[in-house]
Parts: C-alpha cells; sequence; structure tokens
C-alpha cells in the first residue's frame, strides 16, 4: 500500500500532509478514457481495511488524504462502519483535516453527517473529480458518467453539512489539442470559483490498458506540455479558490513534459506556487516549440 507526505498549504497554514492509498475494489464506474486504477485494485475490499490504513497513519501530521483508486464514500467500496473507524482513528489524532475523495453520485447526507461526527471537529474535505466544467468534455472527451449539474448539486450539499469542496481538474483529455485543454480548465476553474474552495490541476499521465494509451501509441495525442501548466496555474492565480497541482510522472514519456532539461526548475516554481500562490516565470528555447504547438487551435 502507498503511503507519502508533502509540505502544503492546508487553509490559511502550511503544514505536513499525509497521503494513503487504500486497498479496495476500486471505482465502481471504472469507464473514463484515461483511466485504469480499478485494473489494479483487489476483486473485493479487504475485511482488514481499516487495519491496513491505522499501520500506515501518522497521528501527528497536520492532514490525511485518503485515495481508494475510487470514492471513499461508495459503499460497494467501504462499508459505512468502515469509514466511521476510519473517522475514529483520525479523531484521536492531532490531524487537523481529513481529506477524502467521491463521485458526486455517492455524496448523501446520511454518510456525510455520520463521518462528520465521527471525525468530532476535524474539518472534513471532500475532493471531487469534475475534470471539466463542460458537459460535452465530461461527456465525450472523458466518458465521465455524470454532468455539471450533479457536481453542483453534490458541492451544496458538502457545503450544506459544513464541509469544505476540493475539486479536480483534467488538463488535456483525450481528443484535445494543447490550446483547447487550456482554454477549458482555465474556463472550469472560473466557473466553480464560487462553488469550490480547492482546485487541484491535474495534468494527464498516460495509463495501461486505456482508450487513451491507443491513441498515444497511434501518435494521436501527446500528454501536456509542462508549459501549458504553467500557463493555466499563473491565469487562475488570483481567484477565490486555493490553487494547486501535483502532477506525477513529470519528465517522462507517458507524462507533463517539456524538452527533458527545464522540467526539475519549473516543478520547483510549481511547488512554491502550492505554497504561497507565486507567480511562475521561467524560460527555456523548448517554450518556442510548445508556442507554435499553441497554432494547431482545434482537432
Amino acid at each position: 500500500m502507498a503511503s507519502w507526505k508533502n509540505t502544503e498549504r492546508i487553509g490559511r497554514m502550511i503544514g505536513t500532509a499525509q497521503s494513503i492509498v487504500l486497498p479496495t475494489r476500486g471505482c465502481s464506474y471504472d469507464q473514463c478514457y484515461m483511466c485504469s486504477y480499478s485494473r489494479e485494485c483487489p476483486s473485493v475490499t479487504p475485511e482488514t481495511i481499516v487495519e491496513t490504513f491505522a499501520e500506515s497513519f501518522d497521528p501527528s501530521v497536520d492532514k490525511v488524504k485518503i485515495f481508494t483508486s475510487g470514492s471513499f464514500l461508495d459503499t460497494k467500496e467501504l462499508a459505512l462502519d468502515q469509514m466511521t473507524r476510519i473517522a475514529d482513528i483520525v479523531a484521536s489524532s492531532d490531524v487537523r483535516e481529513l481529506c477524502v475523495e467521491t463521485r458526486p453520485e455517492f455524496v448523501n447526507e446520511k454518510t456525510l453527517a455520520q463521518i462528520k461526527d465521527h471525525l468530532g471537529g476535524i474539518s472534513l474535505e471532500v475532493a471531487i473529480g469534475l475534470e471539466s466544467a463542460n458537459d460535452d468534455v465530461l461527456t465525450y472527451y472523458i466518458n465521465k458518467g455524470f454532468t455539471y449539474a450533479d457536481y453542483e448539486s453534490a458541492s451544496t450539499l458538502i457545503h450544506a453539512l459544513d464541509c469544505h469542496v476540493k475539486t479536480y481538474l483534467l488538463l488535456k483529455p483525450p481528443f484535445m489539442t494543447e490550446y483547447e485543454a487550456m482554454v477549458d480548465v482555465v474556463d472550469s476553474a472560473k466557473a466553480i470559483e464560487k462553488i469550490t474552495d480547492v482546485i487541484s490541476i491535474n495534468p494527464v499521465s498516460i495509463h495501461k490498458y486505456t482508450p487513451l494509451e491507443q491513441l498515444w501509441r497511434k501518435r494521436s495525442y501527446r500528454p501536456p506540455y509542462l508549459w501549458s501548466l504553467v500557463s493555466c496555474l499563473n491565469e487562475v492565480r488570483k481567484i477565490d479558490p486555493q490553487v494547486m497541482s501535483h502532477p506525477v510522472a513529470v519528465g517522462k514519456e507517458r507524462g507533463i513534459h517539456n524538452c527533458g532539461s527545464c522540467e526539475q526548475e519549473i516543478m520547483k516554481q510549481v511547488e512554491a506556487y502550492n505554497l504561497h500562490g507565486s507567480a511562475i516565470d521561467a524560460s527555456c528555447p523548448c517554450k518556442d516549440e510548445w508556442e507554435h504547438e499553441l497554432t494547431k487551435v482545434f482537432s
């Protein structure tokens, strides 16, 4: 089971966050074009999942983020009893905030209220992978299986229960040019500015055994340039929600990359952006290649 720590903004402070990936049965939907997380999951959630969490959990951190390769609030992945027992473990620690991920259809008042009750005074953040505020992108480019209205309804309920909303936006879904992808992320961020408390921009990486991998192998798709992420982050830097990005596979062929020589320095600035919201100002000769790519306005 994977677990790691990093420094990040937690509300108005900077603290230590621990991420824990729980080996549940994975996503019940499992039809998004770019995702293969469920293929790495067991067929059923182990009965010892709570004990597995307890073994990895560090009670001294400021925030704990739970990933399940699906939806923490999906009772097909975790029984409500397992959710609340995990909340009890977190409640007995020094943690200030718990973050769990879910699709919007699993957000309901009963489940959230019980988890929140077991957490006591600890803040609960619910992260939703919206990906885009454009229903055409959700339907035809991602096959997301829900609409923007579903996200809005779930977010309203989360806030009504005095919890926080974190929203993931996807940079460069399948079938999009670099330019279209940047426009969609910026437009989506501005559309949800008054709905979400935190925005995380997630650049696409190529998962094995997905429709997106097939496009990539046929040279019909390239993961986004790191320059595109820099541009999007700078563009939405001053909107109300906290904005962050923690890209994976940076500099690799299957992940967000530029020329291979400038990624490390740019990522240092992205990390500073995550903590302080400071503008990113980087340069490299490969920026010309990216700017040429942007002339391909439509796919």
